[in-house]
């Protein structure tokens, strides 16, 4: 995005306040407009001050900032005229009432702050307005993206699951990856497994689970060893190969109880062609169109999920329709070359506001 706007990758800057990890990975070795400043921290701020000055800096583009800060005022001196926030995540809960108002008005009397903000989500930038007082014209939804190059179907990878795990291939593989944290839901899949096995006596399906690291799994024995369903569930850690395993899969899950958003995980199996079956919740909600591209359930209810999964286990055609939709809906609007030009037009937009 800032290539495309300045033309020249030399005048992208890139800021960080560690370097302890080493030189970033996604940058050109050759790159050197490196600078490591923090800008919560006094001592730094002359630092980028004169930083700014001197290599006629005039947007600054920061992940996560809060809406106040006193870096904010220094970078406005030195000559920047167009501060961005881009938010991965929700910036407050829900407020109304007296406190959505004084939340507003201390916005409002903030001198010093990011002139847009820019959400990953719907929820998220609802997040902003309606919890932390933020104007709703100061706010952009743009959604997370996805490399479609990468994650796609590929009917030459469809046992590849099936050989990397040791899955019976006579069942369909419902995935998920992500956290283990308990608001992610693993707790419902694992439920809605035993459901559908042990109740239901489904015998062509296997849940395949990916995220858990160091023993993370081991806090959901208790629900499902010693049952029917034992065999037909797998954890299969941390993997750097999910690209190739989405395409061995039937359909995407996220149970999500608590708090989630426009996730990476769905957007991914989204473009590898599976149809999701995710919670009505906040952003996650946004990542289908329900009845075309997947199904909504209820957060925690794993009956619900179990009875939509079966409506896809029941209906190849019906699954294989969504699959399509899924994929087309995010090579048409979640892509990562989407993404790029949003982004850039966004911020083009309002830099031109800002100079005028």
């Amino acid at each position: 995005m800032a290539e495309q706007l300045t033309g020249d990758l030399s005048r992208v800057h890139v800021g960080y306040t560690s370097l302890d990890g080493g030189f970033p990975t996604y940058l050109p070795h050759s790159f050197g407009n490196v600078i490591k400043f923090d800008p919560s921290d006094v001592r730094d701020l002359g630092t980028i001050h004169q930083y700014i000055k001197q290599n006629n800096i005039e947007i600054a583009f920061g992940f996560d900032q809060p809406v106040e800060s006193m870096s904010y005022k220094v970078m406005k001196r030195a000559g920047v005229k167009l501060i961005i926030a881009y938010w991965g995540a929700p910036m407050s809960s829900i407020n109304r009432g007296v406190k959505l108002m004084l939340k507003r008005l201390q916005v409002r009397l903030t001198r010093y702050k990011p002139d847009h903000y820019i959400f990953q989500s719907k929820a998220m930038a609802d997040s902003a307005v309606f919890g932390r007082g933020i104007s709703a014209e100061n706010v952009s939804v743009i959604h997370n993206a996805v490399d479609t190059n990468v994650y796609k179907p590929d009917v030459h990878l469809w046992n590849y699951a099936y050989h990397r795990f040791k899955i019976p291939t006579d069942r369909k593989i419902l995935f998920y990856s992500g956290h283990m944290e308990e608001r992610k839901g693993v707790q419902v899949i694992i439920k809605c497994a035993k459901e559908l096995v042990e109740a239901r006596n489904r015998k062509d399906v296997h849940f395949l689970i990916l995220g858990n690291v160091s023993g993370q799994e081991k806090r959901f024995e208790s629900l499902y060893l010693g049952t029917k369903a034992e065999g037909f569930i797998t954890f299969g850690g941390y993997r750097n190969d999910v690209s190739h395993i989405h395409s061995s899969c039937y359909a995407g899950v996220i149970a999500s109880t608590g708090w989630d958003s426009f996730t990476m995980s769905s957007m991914e199996m989204a473009s590898s062609g599976l149809p999701l079956v995710v919670s009505d919740l906040q952003g996650l909600k946004e990542t289908v169109e329900p009845g075309s591209t997947g199904f909504l359930v209820t957060p925690g209810d794993h009956m619900a999920l179990a009875d939509k999964i079966e409506v896809l286990l029941d209906d190849k055609e019906l699954r294989d329709r969504m699959g399509r939709a899924a994929r087309q809906r995010v090579v048409e609007s979640f892509s990562l070359e989407q993404h790029i030009s949003k982004l850039t037009d966004t911020v083009k937009r309002l830099y031109a506001e800002a100079i005028v």
